[in-house]
C-alpha cells in the first residue's frame, strides 16, 4: 500500500522522490551500454550479440530477462543464444555463501595456500553441469595434487629430455605399444574434451583430463618410458620417447588451459624451447585436432588386458604386503593363444611395473599350492606364496582381522537387529549402520577368501 504519513515526523504531505530507477537498471543496458552505444562504435558492431551468457538461476528475471527487454528496444536484437545457468556454491551444510552468514572464505587466502588453478580445478570438478558445488577445505586437495602431478611430470620430462639431442620427425619415430596407445587415447580424449567443452560440461572436461593426464600419461606411459629415455638406450629410443612426450603433454596443456591457465601456459612455454609450435602463448594457441590415423582400438584393447593384468598383480603383492621393491613370480592361465602371446611379448611391462621376475603362462597351467589369485578378463593370476612370505604368520595375521571382523559385525547386526534402534535413530545414522555392514561383509568374505587359498 502507498503510505499517506510520514512514519517518523507524521506529515502527510509526502511524495514519492522521482529521480531513482530500478535497483537493476544500468545492468538492463549492459550488453550495449559497455561496447559505446549510443554511438555506433566498432566495439557494438562486433560484440553484439554475443552467444554465451553463464549466470545464477537466482537472477533470471533481475538480469537476465531484463537484458534482453532493453536491447531488444535500443537495438532490436536478442542479446546472446545461449545462458548457461551455473549452480550456486554452497557451504557443507548447504547454506549459500554470502558476506552476511560469514561462511565465504577469501579465494585470495585459498590461493595464497593452493594457487589460483588448484582452486579453478577443484571447484569445477565438483560442479556437475547446473548443479550446486558444497565448498570444503577438503576438495581442493583434487585440484592441489593434480596441479602437483602435473608439475612433477613436467620437471622429470624436461630434466631428461634436454640430454637428448636433436628432434626427430614423426615419420621416423620407432613406436611400440604403448605409444601407439598413448596417442591413440590422446585422441580419444580430444574429442570427448572438445564435445565437453562446446556443449559446456565443464566437470565432464576436468574429469576426462584429469583421467587421461593422471592416470594414462603419468601413471602408466611415464613409467614404462623411463628406461628409454635414459643414456643407456639405443639412440632411436630416446628420441621417440623424447618427441612423444613433449606432443602428449604440450596437447595436454592445449586441453587443460580453459580450466588450469597458469600452469599450461608455463609448461606449454618451456616446451616451445624444444618442440616447434607456431603460437607464441597458449591462451592463443588452437585446440588439438583429432588425428584420426592415430586412433588404434587394437593397440587400446592388448594395452587396457595388460594394465588390468598388471593392476591385479599389484593388488595381490598389496594383500599379503609384499614390499614394493621385492620381485615376484607368477603364474597366469589364460584362455587362447592370443593373450598368451601378448603375455610373452610385453613381459617387460610386467617386470618394470609389477616387479614379475618371472612369468610362467599357458592354456593348460595348473593352480599352484599355496598362492593367492584372482582374475582378469578369463585369465587366471596366480600369486605362488612358497618362499615369498611366511605363510603360517600370515594366515594367523588373517585369522586375527578376521576374529576382529566378526565381532564388529556382530556389534553392528545387533543394532540393525533391534526394532527399538530403528524406530528411533535418524535415518541417516541407520543408512551408515547399513553401510558399514556391507564394507565390513566385503572385507571379511575377501580374507575368508585368502585364508581358504592360503590352506
Amino acid at each position: 500500500t502507498q503510505p499517506v504519513q510520514c512514519s517518523k515526523c507524521g506529515r502527510n504531505n509526502i511524495r514519492q522522490d522521482e529521480d531513482v530507477l530500478d535497483t537493476w537498471f544500468s545492468s538492463w543496458l549492459w550488453p550495449f551500454s559497455t561496447l559505446g552505444w549510443p554511438q555506433e562504435t566498432a566495439d557494438l558492431a562486433y560484440f553484439l550479440p554475443t552467444n554465451l551468457l553463464v549466470t545464477g538461476p537466482d537472477i533470471i528475471y533481475l538480469w537476465v530477462a531484463r537484458m534482453i527487454m532493453a536491447t531488444l528496444e535500443f537495438r532490436n536484437k536478442i542479446p546472446f543464444d545461449t545462458v548457461l545457468l551455473h549452480g550456486m556454491v554452497r557451504d557443507e551444510i548447504g547454506r549459500k555463501m554470502s558476506k552476511s552468514l560469514g561462511n565465504s572464505p577469501d579465494p585470495l587466502d585459498i590461493i595464497e595456500n593452493v594457487g589460483a588453478d588448484a582452486l579453478r580445478f577443484s571447484i569445477i570438478f565438483a560442479s556437475p553441469k547446473g548443479q550446486d558445488s558444497y565448498y570444503s577445505n577438503s576438495i581442493l586437495e583434487t585440484g592441489r595434487n593434480f596441479a602437483n602431478k602435473i608439475w612433477n611430470a613436467f620437471r622429470f620430462v624436461m630434466m631428461n629430455i634436454e640430454k637428448i639431442p636433436g628432434l626427430p620427425a614423426f615419420s621416423d619415430l620407432k613406436m611400440e605399444l604403448v605409444d601407439k596407445w598413448i596417442y591413440s587415447r590422446l585422441n580419444r580424449t580430444v574429442r570427448k574434451t572438445k564435445s565437453q567443452y562446446e556443449n559446456l560440461r565443464f566437470n565432464d572436461a576436468a574429469n576426462s583430463l584429469l583421467e587421461f593426464i593422471w592416470k594414462d600419461f603419468c601413471s602408466w606411459y611415464l613409467e614404462l618410458s623411463k628406461e628409454r629415455i635414459y643414456a643407456t638406450a639405443p639412440m632411436q629410443d630416446q628420441l621417440t620417447v623424447k618427441y612423444i612426450l613433449l606432443d602428449v603433454l604440450q596437447n595436454s596443456m592445449r586441453m587443460l588451459q580453459p580450466i588450469m591457465p597458469f600452469i599450461a601456459e608455463e609448461v606449454w612455454q618451456k616446451i616451445r624451447e624444444f618442440f616447434p609450435m607456431k603460437e607464441e602463448a597458449i591462451v592463443i594457441a588452437a585446440f588439438p585436432k583429432i588425428k584420426t590415423s592415430l586412433l588404434d582400438h587394437s593397440s587400446e584393447q592388448i594395452m587396457d588386458y595388460i594394465r588390468d593384468t598388471i593392476t591385479a598383480i599389484r593388488s595381490l603383492r598389496k594383500q599379503v604386503n609384499i614390499p614394493p621393491g621385492q620381485n615376484i613370480d607368477v603364474v597366469i592361465k589364460v584362455s587362447d593363444n592370443e593373450d598368451l602371446e601378448q603375455l610373452n611379448l610385453y613381459h617387460s611391462y610386467f617386470r618394470k611395473l609389477a616387479r614379475v621376475e618371472n612369468m610362467r603362462a599357458g592354456i593348460d597351467i595348473r593352480k599352484p599350492e599355496h598362492c593367492i589369485a584372482t582374475v582378469v578378463k578369463n585369465s587366471e593370476i596366480y600369486l605362488p606364496l612358497s618362499g615369498l612370505v611366511d605363510i603360517d604368520a600370515e594366515r594367523n595375521k588373517l585369522c586375527k582381522q578376521q576374529d576382529k571382523l566378526k565381532k564388529e559385525l556382530d556389534i553392528v547386526l545387533s543394532k540393525l537387529n533391534d526394532r527399538r534402534f530403528l524406530d528411533n535413530a535418524p535415518e541417516s545414522i541407520i543408512e551408515k549402520e547399513k553401510r558399514k555392514h556391507e564394507e565390513i561383509r566385503t572385507k571379511l568374505d575377501k580374507i575368508d577368501q585368502l585364508i581358504q587359498e592360503m590352506n
